[in-house]
């Protein structure tokens, strides 16, 4: 805010005093500006009108056939019962560095780490 204040100031001065830069002896110059290499180019013409969008397609009208069958657990005998799935997947820790007994400098870094996991699925039992 302080620049813009004094160069206001400046140019009311100059006004005021009747001085431009020319009037000092100064001989101006025209600017030329080079083309600046980075700057985009415009997007080409389009080469002439643009056809009409297509339909889309409608998927084609099959019968699906018959439905899956469902068995519900209770018409049979038997009982849900619990699986045990393990997974595990892989992630990496960071092991600081530390020094051996034997005065062995070893530097810290990232290392693999399995972590094991799982859940438990329902499973249907037949036959008890």
């Amino acid at each position: 805010m302080k620049a813009l204040v004094a160069a206001v100031g400046l140019t009311l001065a100059l006004v005021a005093s009747g001085l431009s830069p020319a009037a000092a002896g100064e001989v101006l110059k025209p600017t030329v500006f080079t083309p600046n290499p980075f700057a985009m180019t415009p997007p080409p013409a389009p080469l002439g009108p643009r056809p009409a969008a297509p339909v889309p397609a409608r998927p084609p009208q099959v019968h699906p056939g018959r439905g899956p069958v469902v068995v519900y657990p209770c018409c049979t005998t038997g009982y849900w019962a619990y699986q045990w799935v393990p997974t595990s997947y892989t992630t990496y820790v960071w092991v600081p560095g530390y020094v051996t007994e034997d005065g062995t400098l070893v530097g810290g870094g990232y290392q693999p780490q399995v972590v094991p996991g799982g859940y438990y699925q329902p499973v249907w039992v037949t036959g008890y």
